[in-house]
């Protein structure tokens, strides 16, 4: 599905943004709420204290973070995309580490080297081909 989103990014030339941003907020909320009510239902308790948090991540972190992530698609390679896209994982494990104090183990930071070596590799070796094809 990754794959199928940067592509169609690629593909829709005149939508580009922050309309880019919001059809693709509004479809994922329609496909999640879609499947929410399949699954459980659309009945929901939200504590009163946890409104303002929520909020706040979902202005910050979903709306501005997708407008920069999806603007940016239009004018970014398909293999830089993936690999800013491998990063967030890395990201979020590097900053649950320093920020929260949570442990590293092994098995995680594996995974942080196997997804900076992948990026590196996915780097270098578009260098490679385009100093070939150039």
């Amino acid at each position: 599905m990754y794959s199928l989103m940067v592509i169609c990014n690629k593909k829709a030339k005149d939508i580009a943004g922050l309309e880019n941003a919001a059809l693709q907020l509004l479809t994922g909320f329609l496909t999640v709420a879609v499947f929410v009510g399949l699954k459980q239902g659309y009945a929901m308790e939200i504590p009163a204290e946890s409104l303002a948090p929520v909020c706040i991540l979902g202005l910050l972190n979903t709306g501005i973070g997708c407008y920069l992530y999806f603007s940016s698609i239009g004018n970014l390679s398909v293999q830089t995309v993936a690999i800013c896209g491998y990063l967030e994982p890395l990201s979020a494990v590097f900053f649950s580490t320093v920020l929260l104090k949570e442990a590293m183990l092994p098995v995680q930071f594996l995974g942080a080297v196997l997804i900076l070596g992948g990026a590196m590799f996915g780097e270098l070796m578009g260098q490679k081909h385009l100093s070939v094809r150039g």
